[in-house]
């Protein structure tokens, strides 16, 4: 057995393999139809080969081990199947009598809470002028209209709210008045869930008490808790465009300073043997009510669960990869939610510290440093090298951008916000003590100011960030195969591992060439869902044309959630000079098709002097004379842009069906795209 340890260090990584053919089996059952009884008889029959397997004498047995290895991956497979259809079967019912699940946060135009719907979630928005304080989680309300489907009003490219809500098992929405609704009464909470309430509205008050600059505050909500209503957006961005988002976003970082943080409180019982179970259940208990604390993201719940395999496996004097643990703490959270798997932090979180694993002490040993001072702060960069090493990929896949000035930012910023949620854990643990809490208040605002200042000025640099980068899935999965490769060639010299990383790299031009290639044709329309503007793209080739409201052009992140993501998609970049098309008011004329912009400061054709029309934007709620339209172009397709008020678009809907006119509204459909 030792031989083949020392031979096949594969062997050591069981639980690894087991939780990637749970990973198969989970994205098994999201692509690939399986029927229960084929299901089933897969199960059956993989179970019963194991067991004959391991039925057999010990010399038998090793010559038929891999056999019995692949009926047990089989088995995890099934499950894996099993566990999506059963997390994806759901009753959505329609019901009058919900139960909000927590307080309505206050958003722009609006209050915005969710209730339980059945098995379903209903997300709800109230008037911003609804008495909410008589709104708590377990208030049983009665609603008087009927929820609407959450619809998919995203731009190309953009995000997808409707998706996303659907992961959360919510698929629809209310917009209430105090007319809409009336308070049946009150629902008793579990104890966990009611205490769990409490402390977080505790947190918020102490911090509310002793942190007085609301930008200051918000950014300690989001550290301590992840509490993230009240941030603000442009700093958010800072954030993001410097590559520290993690730090407002509760991750496994957070967990990891409060875990080093315990293990330091706790230390004097080390010599105490009967005492070790103690201290690691108050360890585990302090871990876990800060993860439930902060709302048991995934990236935060993969660090409890690994973190609790860690104080496990110390009690069982056992020698364990941390890959295992890992892939331990993988396979329970994808058990318990299959779903996690597309989460975004659950991919960046896994990546990070695999990055981590794998590559950080290789890095650390390429510069020998004999000052102290400065070998810990090489540590601490190959460190963050490393993590940024495999989400390097699904930087680029999810969010089209890389923050050049990562390694300088999280240089700063990482040991700066330690210092502040250790101050912060303080602050909660003396915040009755007013003399005291105060000053403490003072340094943590002092600090956060001074934290967000340095990000803000670094995101200002012009070479900060580079944006519009559009990778694929394919060429993700490309710059994977590149980075391990590479990886194992640097480190053992593998020829076979050389060339696959270069047919990596190759695959990846290809792929990249041959869209390109693609998209120097392509002649568009778009126009976008941006509520309440008007915003039009005309791509022609890898360049594009506005024609909308310059606000959302000016406008950074409007700029960014409406706008870019869909010129991303299609690589567009810098405005056309020069165009193909022309551009005379109120008309956009192609090669093949002919667009008419209703606008009210656009004067309004004579329809009989125009021998054909395409398309017809209705913007800025202007007055249509249907009929005219109707009879003159029955075949034109009709859109209401965003500009226009709804229930101007309802009427405009009525009108057109009884025209027998095709229409499409933007702010109930999503963006229109249009081939000229």
């Amino acid at each position: 057995m030792a031989t083949i340890f020392k031979d096949k260090s594969w062997w050591q990584f069981t639980l690894t393999r087991i939780t990637l053919s749970l990973i198969v089996g989970i994205l098994l059952g999201k692509y690939v139809f399986i029927p229960k009884w084929l299901l089933l008889l897969i199960l059956s029959g993989s179970i019963i080969v194991w067991i004959m397997v391991d039925q057999l004498s010990m010399i038998a047995y090793f010559k038929k081990r891999w056999i019995s290895g692949l009926s047990i991956l089989v088995v995890f497979i099934g499950v894996g199947i099993s566990v999506y259809q059963l997390a994806t079967k759901t009753t959505i019912q329609i019901k009058a009598r919900v139960i909000l699940q927590g307080i309505p946060i206050k958003k722009p135009n609006s209050y915005q809470t969710t209730a339980a719907m059945g098995e379903t979630l209903l997300l709800i928005y109230f008037h911003p002028y609804t008495n909410i304080h008589l709104l708590n989680a377990g208030t049983i309300i009665h609603l008087h209209k009927k929820p609407l489907p959450i619809a998919n009003t995203s731009n190309p490219g953009g995000f997808n709210f409707k998706e996303y809500a659907a992961s959360q098992k919510t698929h629809h929405q209310i917009y209430l008045t105090s007319k809409d609704f009336s308070i049946v009464g009150e629902t008793n909470l579990s104890f966990s869930i009611s205490l769990l309430i409490k402390a977080q509205q505790y947190v918020l008050k102490t911090l509310e008490k002793y942190i007085h600059n609301l930008r200051e505050r918000s950014v300690s909500e989001a550290l301590l808790i992840g509490y993230k209503k009240n941030l603000d957006k442009e700093l958010m961005n800072a954030y993001s465009n410097t590559g520290v988002i993690h730090i407002i976003a509760i991750s496994g970082l957070h967990l990891g300073m409060i875990y080093a943080l315990l293990r330091w409180l706790f230390k004097p019982m080390n010599h105490l043997k009967k005492m070790q179970w103690l201290k690691s259940s108050a360890i585990l208990f302090i871990i876990w009510g800060f993860t439930l604390l902060t709302g048991a993201g995934a990236s935060v719940l993969r660090a409890a669960v690994m973190f609790s395999f860690l104080l496990l496996g110390a009690h069982q004097n056992k020698p364990n990869h941390i890959i295992n643990t890992l892939a331990a703490s993988a396979f329970c959270l994808l058990l318990y939610q299959p779903l996690f798997l597309w989460d975004i932090g659950f991919q960046l979180s896994y990546a990070a510290v695999i990055g981590i694993v794998l590559f950080a002490k290789p890095i650390e040993k390429w510069i020998y440093i004999e000052n102290k001072i400065l070998r810990y702060c090489w540590q601490l960069s190959s460190v963050t090298f490393a993590a940024q090493l495999l989400t390097f990929p699904l930087l680029l896949y999810y969010f089209n951008s890389f923050p050049n000035l990562f390694l300088f930012t999280n240089f700063i910023a990482v040991p700066i916000s330690g210092c502040i949620l250790y101050l912060l854990i303080g602050l909660l643990l003396i915040a009755p003590f007013s003399i005291i809490a105060k000053p403490i208040g003072t340094i943590i605002e002092w600090l956060i100011l001074q934290m967000n200042s340095f990000i803000q000025n670094s995101a200002t640099l012009p070479f900060a960030i580079n944006e519009y980068i559009q990778v694929s899935l394919a060429q993700t999965i490309c710059l994977y195969i590149f980075i391990l490769a590479w990886a194992v060639w640097i480190a053992q010299k593998n020829r076979v591992s050389f060339w696959l990383g270069c047919s990596g790299v190759l695959f990846f031009i290809a792929i990249r060439s041959i869209d390109l290639i693609q998209l120097q044709n392509q002649q568009k329309l778009i126009v976008y869902h941006a509520p309440k503007y008007t915003a039009i793209d005309i791509l022609e080739g890898l360049g594009h044309r506005y024609l909308g409201d310059r606000a959302l052009e000016r406008n950074t992140i409007l700029k960014n959630n409406y706008l870019s993501p869909t010129r991303t998609l299609y690589r567009v970049g810098l405005p056309l000079q020069q165009t193909t098309m022309m551009l005379r008011a109120p008309f956009v004329i192609s090669r093949n098709k002919k667009v008419l912009l209703v606008h009210p400061r656009l004067a309004f054709p004579e329809l009989y002097m125009i021998p054909e029309i395409d398309l017809i934007i209705f913007l800025g709620g202007p007055s249509i004379p249907f009929t005219k339209i109707a009879s003159r172009f029955p075949k034109t397709i009709l859109v209401f842009d965003s500009s226009n008020p709804l229930w101007k678009i309802q009427l405009w809907k009525k009108e057109a069906d009884r025209l027998h006119l095709r229409h499409h509204s933007v702010p109930e459909q999503g963006a229109f795209e249009y081939n000229l």
